[in-house]
């Protein structure tokens, strides 16, 4: 059994088909979801730092979000609006206070926000702490496109790529030198890979790529990819399901636009094509739940380019007198934790 006997697959002639057969109507839609609009405080350097910044709520079943304002965003947990994260405390300041820090102790990095439409009034503040800021012609309907935009910057020939979230700014520099440190010893890529929900024996909720903590030296086409398989989706000619002892099981993210399709367009059109380029993949020591679907990953991996490596890495030490249950030697599942502005 092989990855992609498990996994459906982006493939170059599902890439032909959208090229050849998509309409001028279809084409104007995506392009909308995907076209940045202009670009402020443009940088010029070799290592680029990516995160998209909009407010929605995550699902298309949800609710519509008033028409965001400063002042709603900063008060949205007071007036109702927060079903997960408040947008300010939880992203948007935390962004502005990494990015000034980042700006000062790495400032050869350009740290780039692909910045929803309606939030253009947040330009200032972000070029004021040293952001580039990408603004995008669409708001984003639901989690998507939004939660794609930043692996655009993917796009750009010979630069580093480190994608992360607005609430990891503070803490990116430790995934730049990743980047970097994998660059300079001739692989193409990092990333973490994790478990989605509860069930950790379903390969519907396996994640071989974290979308707010990897890293790129290499560079694709990915704007093109995006509209590829959104198409393909949207017309129910690519898989949303993955296949176990014969059997296909809906995989969770697959649905355009809800939550996790930003991961599930890593897992069908990236992570074959990376895996090619040489990826090192970081894991914790302790987290037992990358089982029998991460060794098919690193298989896969190191079947599709040998030079491919596993970092195991230790969590910091807790004191004995400090642990109460197993549960905390357990590593968190960190895409609960991070994520791009978004309210349930």
């Amino acid at each position: 059994m092989s990855w992609t006997d498990v996994f459906p697959v982006l493939t170059d002639q599902h890439i032909e088909e959208f090229q050849n057969v998509a309409t001028v109507e279809e084409i104007t839609q995506l392009d909308s979801w995907f076209d940045v609009d202009r670009i402020i405080n443009a940088k010029e350097s070799k290592h680029i730092v990516a995160a998209s910044l909009f407010w929605k709520n995550i699902n298309a079943t949800d609710e519509e979000l008033p028409t965001p304002t400063l002042d709603l965003l900063k008060n949205a947990k007071e007036l109702g609006l927060v079903k997960r994260y408040d947008p300010w405390e939880h992203y948007i300041a935390p962004l502005l206070e990494g990015v000034a820090k980042l700006s000062i102790a790495r400032p050869d990095v350009s740290f780039r926000v692909y910045l929803a439409a309606d939030l253009d009034f947040l330009e200032d503040d972000l070029v004021a702490v040293g952001c580039e800021v990408y603004l995008m012609k669409h708001n984003s309907i639901r989690h998507s496109p939004g939660g794609l935009w930043r692996y655009l910057a993917m796009e750009e020939e010979g630069k580093l790529v480190t994608i992360t979230d607005s609430d990891r700014a503070g803490e990116v520099i430790h995934d730049i030198e990743r980047t970097e440190l994998v660059a300079a010893n001739g692989l193409a890529h990092w990333r973490c890979a994790y478990t989605w929900g509860d069930d950790e024996h379903d390969a519907a909720h396996y994640r071989p790529i974290l979308s707010c903590q990897f890293g790129s030296a290499a560079t694709y086409p990915v704007k093109l990819w995006m509209k590829a398989m959104v198409w393909h989706t949207l017309r129910g000619t690519l898989s949303k399901n993955v296949v176990m002892n014969g059997v296909e099981i809906p995989a969770f993210g697959a649905t355009w636009p809800d939550y996790g399709f930003d991961e599930w367009f890593l897992i069908v059109a990236m992570h074959t094509r990376m895996a090619q380029n040489g990826v090192l993949s970081f894991v914790n020591w302790n987290d037992r739940r990358l089982n029998q679907w991460f060794a098919l990953d690193i298989e896969y991996c190191t079947w599709a380019n040998p030079s491919s490596e596993i970092f195991h890495y230790a969590q910091p030490i807790v004191e004995p007198e400090k642990i109460h249950s197993a549960a905390e030697l357990e590593i968190t599942d960190a895409r609960q934790e991070t994520d791009v502005v978004v309210s349930e």
